[in-house]
């Protein structure tokens, strides 16, 4: 890849705050995205019943319209490329800060992976964490993804401990990280 690729990339690339007509797209968005991710390494039953109880219209409606949380959608060249939801919820027990807030979704369409389209909307995300008055963002993360796990430590995040996480029925474990804003 050319070393200018990236920078030319993010010049097509745009972020904007969700409102109440974006929740069809982002509904469409969000499952396609967690399917890409979790689809090879987890039964098609529990994907499906994640997706229906967490990806809906009316759910991300419910998101969008609430104070707590801020989505954020990445477009490149008017296209829907990946968003980020910060959500100002308590923080795990593993986090001893009151200014923490959570990085609670965030996904890029798979075809953009290494796009330079990540670190741009982590770096909105992390904006949208200091509207919370956060100094610290924090995420659970699924102890199986390794490649995420190395993303995130390449940008700043560290493990300070474990979570559960409600999965199709099933308990699994989370990595609890942080980052300091």
């Amino acid at each position: 890849m050319h070393p200018q690729a990236p920078v030319l990339l993010s010049a097509r690339l745009q972020f904007r705050i969700a409102n109440h007509n974006d929740a069809q797209a982002l509904a469409d968005l969000a499952r396609q995205t967690f399917v890409e991710t979790y689809a090879e390494q987890n039964d098609a039953e529990q994907i499906r019943t994640h997706c229906e109880k967490n990806f809906g219209i009316a759910q991300q409606s419910k998101e969008i319209a609430d104070p707590n949380y801020v989505v954020i959608l990445a477009f490149h060249d008017q296209q829907l490329v990946g968003f980020a939801q910060v959500v100002n919820n308590p923080a795990p027990a593993s986090i001893e800060a009151d200014n923490a807030v959570a990085l609670y979704r965030y996904y890029v369409k798979k075809e953009w992976h290494g796009k330079g389209i990540a670190q741009p909307l982590l770096a909105e995300a992390e904006k949208a964490a200091r509207t919370f008055g956060a100094n610290q963002l924090w995420l659970g993360m699924w102890e199986h993804n390794a490649r995420a796990l190395a993303y995130y430590q390449k940008v700043g995040f560290q493990h300070v401990g474990w979570m559960d996480y409600e999965f199709g029925g099933v308990i699994e474990r989370d990595y609890v990280l942080l980052k300091q804003l």
